[in-house]
C-alpha cells in the first residue's frame, strides 16, 4: 500500500493521473530505446568500418609480400640463368662453338626473363623494392646484350676483348647475386 500512496502522492504533486504518468514514462522509455538503438547501430557501423579497414590493410600487405616473393624468385632464377650461360661460355672456344651453333647456349632464356622483369608493375611493388627491381632488369638486359654481341662478333674479338667479356660476365653475376640479397633483405623487412 505504501507504493500506491507514493504514486498517488507523485500524481498529486504534478496534477497528473496514473494513466498520464504511465504515458509519460512510456514516452521517455520509447525515446531512450530510440537513442539506444541509434547508439548501437552507430557503434556497430564503426566496428564494421574499422574491421573492413583492417582487412583491407592486411590484404594490401599480403599482396605486397606476394609480389616481393615473386620478385625474389624472378631474381633468383635470373641469377641461375646468368650463371648457367656464363658457365656455357667459359672460354674462347666455347664462345666460338656456341656462336657457330655447335653447342647450345640458352640466350633465349635471358630474353624471356628480361620480358618477365619488364612486365613487373613498378607502381605496384613496395617502394623499397623499386630500385632493386630496376637494377635487376638492367643487369639482365645488359648481360643478354653482352652475350649476344659476343656471339655475333666473336670472329672480330681479340684476346683483350674476350678477357673483357669474361670479366664483365663475372661482374654481372656478382652484381645479380648482390641484388638477390638486397631483395631478400627487403622482403624480410616487409614480412616482419
Amino acid at each position: 500500500m505504501a507504493s500506491v500512496d507514493n504514486v498517488q502522492t507523485l500524481c498529486f504533486l504534478s496534477n497528473l493521473t496514473r494513466a498520464e504518468w504511465a504515458a509519460w514514462v512510456q514516452a521517455f522509455g520509447s525515446i531512450a530505446a530510440i537513442f539506444g538503438a541509434v547508439w548501437i547501430a552507430t557503434h556497430q557501423a564503426r566496428i564494421q568500418h574499422r574491421n573492413a579497414l583492417e582487412l583491407h590493410r592486411t590484404e594490401q600487405r599480403s599482396a605486397k609480400i606476394d609480389l616481393g616473393k615473386t620478385l625474389s624468385v624472378l631474381a633468383t632464377n635470373s641469377a641461375k640463368a646468368m650463371n648457367h650461360i656464363a658457365s656455357q661460355l667459359h672460354d674462347r672456344e666455347s664462345v666460338h662453338k656456341a656462336a657457330e651453333g655447335l653447342v647450345h647456349c640458352d640466350v633465349g632464356e635471358i630474353e624471356r626473363i628480361n620480358a618477365y622483369i619488364k612486365a613487373v608493375p613498378l607502381h605496384s611493388i613496395p617502394y623499397p623494392l623499386v630500385t632493386p627491381t630496376m637494377v635487376l632488369g638492367s643487369t639482365v638486359r645488359q648481360f643478354g646484350e653482352k652475350v649476344q654481341m659476343a656471339l655475333r662478333l666473336y670472329r672480330q674479338m681479340d684476346a683483350k676483348m674476350f678477357e673483357d667479356f669474361f670479366r664483365t660476365l663475372s661482374e654481372m653475376n656478382a652484381s645479380i647475386a648482390a641484388t638477390c640479397r638486397d631483395i631478400e633483405a627487403e622482403l624480410k623487412r616487409l614480412e616482419a
